[in-house]
């Protein structure tokens, strides 16, 4: 296929710049209570075809509604996206003292993660108490398909988010679920007993038990987890530590509407 040469190309990149910066200020102009064609194009100074035609794309894709004689009002996904937003900007506050309490009750080190793409993202820690410390770190980043916070935040996601997620023949170690079959097969387990597990699929010798933290959809946002040595999370143990881990994040999602 023929490449366009640098200037086309150039000019069309900064075309669809402006273009996006355009239709981010027409959001704004609506939240500001500006609903009319007329109104919205003088605002930016736009001419009413350019204008209709980027109000016309962003109804389409749901970031807007429109209503015939009364005009254009933020629509369904910009109100999804904004709770998801608030919930991922005061997230660390508003759980931090549940996850103190939930490393004060377990003794172990405990995780906040999100998701971003096929990974997971700690984006806080409160190490345990044991002299044993994990060597985690506050913006790490893991497969989902190997961890704990990975598959609770996937269980509870729809499962075409489950192909995405997958990483065929991953080998963290060798008890990493690389098959597609497996895998899907762990993640309805998990969305059964209510909770994740990681039993040496991440790294050699550490385990750990996560819950999804759901927002007032009902759908995950993050995840919390304790993690440990094997040594302290024997198979007798990991039905006490689920319960414990399951409430603190039962608590963290009634904090944010759950």
């Amino acid at each position: 296929m023929a490449r366009l040469p640098r200037h086309e190309t150039e000019t069309a990149e900064a075309s669809g710049t402006q273009t996006l910066l355009r239709g981010l200020q027409l959001l704004e102009k609506v939240a500001e209570g500006v609903h009319d064609l007329q109104g919205l194009a003088q605002a930016l100074g736009l001419s009413r075809s350019t204008a209709y035609r980027i109000l016309a794309s962003l109804a389409r894709a749901g970031y807007l509604r429109h209503e015939p004689r009364k005009g254009y009002w933020l629509g369904p996904k910009l109100i999804r996206l904004g709770f998801k937003a608030y919930g991922q900007l005061h997230l660390p506050t508003l759980a931090r003292p549940h996850l103190e309490a939930l490393r004060d009750a377990t003794q172990e080190t405990v995780h906040l993660g999100i998701l971003e793409g096929q990974e997971v993202v700690y984006i806080d820690k409160v190490p345990g108490r044991r002299e044993l410390q994990l060597a985690s770190q506050i913006g790490a980043r893991f497969p989902a398909q190997s961890t704990a916070l990975g598959k609770a935040l996937l269980a509870w996601s729809p499962p075409e988010r489950w192909r995405q997620a997958f990483v065929p023949g991953l080998r963290r170690t060798a008890k990493t679920l690389g098959d597609w079959p497996a895998f899907a097969a762990e993640l309805e387990a998990t969305r059964a007993r209510g909770y994740a597990l990681d039993l040496e699929e991440n790294e050699p010798g550490v385990r750990c038990v996560a819950a999804p933290i759901l927002n007032g959809q009902g759908e995950p946002v993050a995840a919390v987890s304790v993690s440990t040595a094997a040594l302290y999370l024997d198979e007798a143990r990991i039905p006490e530590v689920a319960r414990l881990v399951q409430e603190a994040a039962r608590r963290i999602s009634r904090e944010l509407g759950g």
